[in-house]
């Protein structure tokens, strides 16, 4: 809330960094619904107006913070996933999984968590294999779609290129 409230410059809010959360909570609604327009935010938010801001405010947090007890839930589904993949070759038998209905249940279960780079990894591995008719696709928050993007952007660019030139070429040395 703190994030929200410097990066739309809501300075009116007194003493944000000492209020307690719930008391932030509210002092932060009831200024924002008195707000007429805001200052967009096209890099982490994703907000242009107030009815988004609103709207933002109104839902569970995007981020996903996980317990250690679901985080390490998720990984170990994500193993499995990729040792069927990658060690076991989309097959059943040396993995340990009985049916494709497991692996497809257990697909679907991580692709909630796609913000996470293995959850990525192991559904991107998994819509390899034949057998599964449909695509498990991670659900992505905007703000990991843009940073996947800028690092995309960045890996192109830094990539060497040879370039080829044909014709006469003179090469001179000074001596």
């Amino acid at each position: 809330m703190i994030e929200i409230i410097e990066l739309f410059e809501l300075w009116e809010i007194d003493d944000y960094r000492d209020l307690p959360k719930p008391d932030l909570q509210i002092v932060l609604w009831t200024y924002v619904k008195k707000l007429k327009k805001i200052k967009p935010d096209s890099e982490f938010y994703f907000i242009d107006d107030v009815a988004g801001l609103m709207k933002y405010l109104n839902q569970p947090c995007p981020r996903q913070l996980l317990s250690s007890q679901k985080l390490e839930h998720i990984t170990d589904l994500c193993k499995d996933i990729i040792f069927y993949s990658k060690t076991c070759s989309h097959c059943l038998g040396g993995s340990n999984y009985t049916c494709i209905d497991e692996v497809i249940e257990d697909g679907i279960e991580i692709s909630q968590y796609g913000d996470l780079p293995i959850v990525r990894r192991a559904l991107r591995l998994l819509n390899d294999d034949l057998k599964i008719e449909m695509d498990i696709e991670p659900v992505i928050t905007k703000r990991v779609k843009k940073k996947l993007a800028r690092q995309e952007a960045s890996r192109v660019k830094n990539v060497s290129k040879l370039e080829v030139s044909k014709g006469k070429v003179m090469v001179t040395f000074d001596d």
